[in-house]
């Protein structure tokens, strides 16, 4: 979401029937309805979803490995550690000898797991070691730290544990080996008698196989021929600014294997830059960061790829630009960058047009993780991978006093693990796409999957097409609203949304609350058509505020309100939530009128989830 304060409101509800259009004849059903009528047609078509980014890496979740420490979870309370854990299941070692063996089912020569340890009283910085064992031969410890987790309070967080409500429990940590390792290697994480943390939960670990480091392109500059200090200890600011001089308009610069110290921007404009892959380039500081011109003036013909950017940002302090990429880029393109342990992965400032970003690897930012704020037109995001944001993980923000974004497309991405708000968001702007993207374990706190608002004072919400798409254990429960929040949702906070909202081939699962969500204000033009939900905690629908939404070969199963033999839906506005049934749809009406907050029956359930 936007950084700024979130307003949060609970919505009134009121009594009320759904109106059903099956065809032209209308006909107004009972609230205490059992079943609904449907037009004849074939049997619903049914969802197939998205899979998103096609990553590089393969994903082993612990609690699946052989372990003698405890398995947590699976949970959907705020403030547990299961809660925010990948699949909401992890391994807690507590105590010498206990371990989690990882059986790599691809060869490798990397491992990348995420991981938590306690916190200190104070919320004071300390690291501690993990021994590491493959196929049962020691090898150097890992360094952990709980320097960017443990968080605090309420928006914006402080590191401070006096202040409650802990949440972000969870970091990363990677390793490059010098050996590839065929599948079946075992990887043991193992708690020895000099592994000092009181404990440490593992999460999920990542096995990819890293091609070697790309050679220096013909015609470059690197930054070591300009003095840049590749051991990472002196700043390197001044030889990269001298490398880009020297590259020229148009001209390309080389950051060669090594870390990098740079501890604020790098200003760039008609420039590439490119690392040697982003396992083995990496530019590290305080706050480091790319950044075009500002907006209305943007950079043109920028490239960035295939390095890393880590910065030290430990806490969110939403007037300090410390993104890893950001100001405003035109005709321009970022890549294959991982970018961790920023304010934000990139904050664009708009207006701007054709924008791509791809390959991206995001983690452990303290708000979003792609943010296109405010007249950003025909840009895209694409397979890429967003994991542990503490905010959105993609968002489009059409601020009215910059203007609409508009005809974007956020495309094949995974996205996973955001802790405030939603995995993909637009809010406001029009002619936008969201498609095949792979959304899980997403709205932690106070979000879902996917979101599409007129709100924080954005342009109007036009046409979105939002297709082919699968939302897998999205949503949580919301703590200032008190109740949940859906897998997909719709807020119109601001002003009536007019849509099209077009939804088409969505794979909705396991929502912990209900699976599609209609909330404040007047939401129009939602058209839902082959929407496959298999699981919620709650209902299949939540209509909380006046809505109309046509549905075609929409059907639930596993609905907790209806396996309770209650209806599957809840309306409760007043007549106001109108649907057009366009036949094919089952397991997802009628509505009525109960609350909005029934105690949920949590995942897993019987479905087709991965």
């Amino acid at each position: 979401m936007p950084l700024s304060h979130r307003t949060l409101r609970r919505t009134a509800v009121f009594a009320s029937a759904v109106t059903l259009v099956a065809g032209i004849p209308m006909a107004v059903v009972s609230l205490a309805s059992t079943a609904v009528a449907t037009p004849s047609h074939a049997a619903p078509a049914v969802a197939t979803g998205g899979s998103g980014a096609s990553l590089p890496y393969t994903e082993v979740e612990a609690e699946k490995e052989p372990t003698n420490g405890t398995v947590i979870g699976p949970s959907f309370t705020a403030g547990q550690l299961a809660d925010e854990a990948s699949g909401r299941k992890a391994v807690t070692l507590q105590g010498t000898g206990q371990y989690v063996t990882f059986t790599t089912p691809v060869a490798t020569n990397s491992i990348d797991f995420r991981y938590s340890i306690p916190d200190t009283a104070t919320g004071s910085t300390y690291t501690a070691p993990l021994s590491l064992y493959i196929n049962g031969a020691k090898q150097t410890d890992f360094t952990l730290t709980n320097a960017y987790s443990w968080y605090y309070g309420t928006y914006p967080f402080t590191n401070n544990p006096s202040n409650g409500k802990a949440h972000h429990f969870y970091d990363e940590v990677h390793r490059l080996f010098s050996t590839t390792y065929p599948a079946g290697t075992t990887f043991k994480l193992q708690v020895d008698s000099e592994d000092t943390a009181s404990a440490y939960t593992v999460d999920v670990a990542d096995f990819e196989h890293v091609a070697v480091p790309a050679s220096q392109p013909a015609g470059s500059v690197s930054v070591t021929s300009k003095g840049a200090d590749p051991t990472g200890v002196a700043d390197a600011t001044s030889a990269f600014n001298a490398a880009i001089a020297a590259a020229g308009h148009g001209g390309t610069v080389w950051i060669p294997p090594g870390t990098f110290n740079i501890p604020g921007h790098i200003a760039v404009n008609n420039v590439t830059v490119e690392g040697a892959g982003m396992w083995y380039s990496t530019v590290a500081g305080t706050a480091p960061g790319f950044y075009g011109n500002s907006a209305p003036n943007p950079s043109t013909n920028v490239h960035l790829s295939n390095f890393a950017i880590s910065g030290n940002v430990q806490i969110r302090n939403d007037g300090a630009q410390v993104n890893g990429i950001g100001g405003a880029m035109s005709n321009s393109g970022v890549s294959n960058l991982w970018i961790e342990h920023m304010k934000v992965g990139a904050w664009m400032d708009g207006p701007m047009s054709n924008l791509t970003f791809s390959g991206m690897r995001i983690r452990d930012t303290t708000a979003d993780g792609i943010n296109l704020h405010g007249g950003v037109t025909g840009s895209t995001i694409t397979n890429s991978n967003v994991r542990n944001t503490g905010d959105d993980g993609i968002a489009l923000w059409a601020d009215a006093s910059i203007g609409a974004d508009s005809q974007d497309t956020i495309s094949n991405n995974t996205v996973q693990l955001q802790q405030l708000a939603n995995g993909i968001a637009g809010y406001g702007g029009n002619s936008n796409t969201i498609s095949g993207n792979l959304v899980v374990d997403s709205g932690i706190s106070q979000g879902g999957g996917i979101h599409i608002g007129q709100r924080f004072k954005s342009t109007p919400v036009g046409l979105y097409t939002i297709q082919n798409n699968t939302m897998l254990r999205d949503g949580d429960l919301d703590p200032n609203w008190k109740f949940g929040v859906g897998a997909l949702w719709f807020d119109a906070q601001q002003a009536t949304i007019a849509g099209p909202l077009n939804v088409t081939n969505a794979l909705i699962e396991q929502s912990p609350y209900e699976a599609v969500q209609w909330i404040q204000g007047t939401v129009n033009g939602v058209n839902l058509d082959t929407v496959t939900i298999a699981g919620t905690g709650t209902f299949a629908f939540q209509d909380q505020t006046g809505a109309s939404v046509t549905l075609k070969n929409v059907t639930g199963t596993g609905i907790a309100q209806a396996n309770l033999g209650k209806t599957p839906s809840y309306s409760c506005d007043g007549g106001s939530f109108k649907v057009t049934d366009n036949g094919g749809n089952s397991g997802v009406l009628p509505t009525s009128c109960t609350t909005t907050s029934p105690t949920p029956v949590y995942p897993p359930y019987p479905s087709v989830a991965r």
